[in-house]
């Protein structure tokens, strides 16, 4: 292999090779193909005149009001794909770029990442440290979802920050897409900065990933392993930037939570 490839390692955050890593997932839901009192909260598809929207784009407030339900008065009236129950899950479903969701008719939708508005992304987690709410070193999903479950009123303050909006396409039960437009692999996938990192690119990870045990308790264990630069994220920036595709469901996405470590990244690259 050493006369084949490049080993390359990441500069990191600190010039030393220290790369921050976390992880997503593709949720799954409950959602209803029609709005009812239960499903208030859509995802919405692409405009067709995205392109030729005049910059700065409208924010999130603007498209959707503060409360997540003035969608349907503004540009993007008409375009609602699908609705949810819960405010927080749609927008979460906007945070990670795609879904499988359980319609109440029995029947199973997925969406996809289609295009999304100019606007940098804003951490509404980072927020919540800033706003003294959460504790820096405690931050993870399941953290932030009990901070918002207990204080439902923060959703208006906190989710409006975050002006970037996110547009989806039904994909007809296709998986997880990156922006190769390839499937990603769960525990194989990662998503880097792709104004610095080799897209489709093999690489090397080394850190500590949580691994849920026998009791549902969850443990950091070491991993080195291989895996494919397949996507790109707002929020991955930087060459110490890492974002590790764990999977789909709910036991992906309390792992993906979890995962806010440090660790190494290497790239193989081949020799010309």
């Amino acid at each position: 292999m050493a006369q084949e490839f490049d080993f390359y390692r990441s500069v990191g955050t600190d010039g030393a090779g220290r790369v921050d890593f976390t992880g997503y997932f593709e949720p799954t839901y409950e959602a209803s193909a029609v709005p009812t009192a239960e499903y208030r909260y859509p995802l919405y598809g692409q405009p067709a005149a995205l392109d030729s929207w005049p910059l700065p784009h409208p924010t999130r407030s603007e498209l959707e009001g503060p409360d997540g339900l003035q969608g349907g008065q503004g540009p993007l009236a008409g375009l609602e794909l699908v609705w949810l129950r819960d405010r927080l899950q749609a927008y979460l479903v906007q945070v990670q770029g795609s879904a499988r969701l359980q319609l109440t008719d029995g029947s199973v939708m997925s969406v996809g990442y289609a295009g999304r508005t100019e606007y940098p992304y804003l951490s509404i987690g980072q927020a919540l440290i800033e706003d003294g709410a959460i504790a820096a070193d405690e931050l993870s999903l399941p953290v932030l979802l009990d901070y918002f479950a207990q204080h439902p009123e923060a959703l208006d303050r906190y989710l409006p920050r975050n002006d970037r909006f996110v547009f989806f396409k039904a994909t007809g039960g296709a998986p997880p897409m990156g922006n190769l437009n390839v499937p990603v692999t769960a525990g194989r996938s990662i998503a880097t900065d792709k104004t610095l990192m080799p897209p489709g690119a093999l690489a090397l990870i080394a850190l500590d990933l949580p691994v849920a045990g026998a009791a549902g308790d969850w443990r950091p264990v070491a991993v080195n392993r291989y895996v494919l630069d397949q996507d790109t994220g707002g929020a991955i920036l930087g060459p110490g930037r890492v974002d590790i595709f764990v999977g789909t469901g709910a036991r992906a996405g309390q792992q993906a939570g979890r995962i806010n470590t440090s660790g190494q990244l290497y790239y193989l690259l081949l020799r010309e």
